[in-house]
């Protein structure tokens, strides 16, 4: 998978200390000498930054707008506005601290603008298969599984207890929240979001940027840009991008 690593057929669980887990020589974990930054301090960046310290990582901080009410809660210093990557050590990757995608999407490209990478991250309570790959920029939250054979693109976000069957692909900038479930050989789209609890059975193609509504079960493929909802899962509305 073009711009991923492999992950070798390690497993990541509860019953590893940090300590243990940070020892094991697989590739989508940064040495030392890359140092992390996550972009923005809402919860869902503090959650990534509470990942990567769980991992053993060496985190820097946070950077993006200073707005007091997140920047105090966040777990690092706050290091500065967005530009602080463009004179940063060459070695800092990023990691991008949003919930949507399509934002995403559009940080990476100015985050990247010079050339410069994004980080990975993996939970030691995370569950990774063999023979999967994880693209750049991509995180997995506690008890995520993934079982074999999976491709996972860049910035993909896949939340606390998801989980993603065999030969399945998830499309760059995809977002997987708590407790949903990809079954096997299925395709999810660039940009597309898979909500809380919801099921996409075996052998579906989700398309670019739809949403799948929480709880849904997807027994058909879904086209790009709507959001489906319900059991079975029907089009209820178009997908419009945000505005931002």
């Amino acid at each position: 998978m073009k711009g991923g690593v492999a992950i070798s057929c390690h497993r990541y669980n509860g019953a590893m200390t940090t300590a243990e887990v940070a020892r094991i020589p697989a590739p989508d974990r940064p040495s030392s000498a890359s140092p992390l930054v996550v972009l923005g301090t809402s919860g869902h960046a503090r959650e990534i930054a509470w990942i990567g310290e769980q991992a053993g990582h060496r985190l820097l901080g946070c950077i993006g707008p200073r707005r007091t009410e997140e920047v105090t809660r966040f777990p690092f210093p706050w290091l500065g506005e967005d530009d602080w990557l463009d004179s940063a050590d060459p070695s800092v990757r990023y990691l991008i601290g949003v919930g949507d995608g399509r934002v995403r999407a559009r940080i990476d490209r100015l985050a990247s603008r010079n050339g410069r990478r994004a980080g990975s991250l993996v939970s030691p309570a995370a569950t990774v298969g063999a023979r999967c790959t994880l693209g750049d920029g991509s995180i997995l939250w506690p008890g995520a599984i993934l079982t074999t054979d999976v491709q996972i693109g860049r910035h993909v976000h896949i939340g606390t207890g998801a989980s993603v069957s065999h030969d399945a692909e998830i499309g760059d900038f995809a977002t997987l929240l708590p407790g949903c479930r990809v079954a096997g050989d299925s395709r999810v789209g660039r940009g597309a979001t898979i909500a809380a609890g919801a099921t996409v059975v075996d052998n579906i193609s989700v398309g670019q940027n739809a949403v799948v509504g929480a709880g849904a079960v997807v027994v058909r493929d879904v086209p790009e840009n709507v959001v489906v909802v319900g059991v079975p899962a029907r089009i209820m509305r178009l997908n419009h991008p945000a505005v931002h």
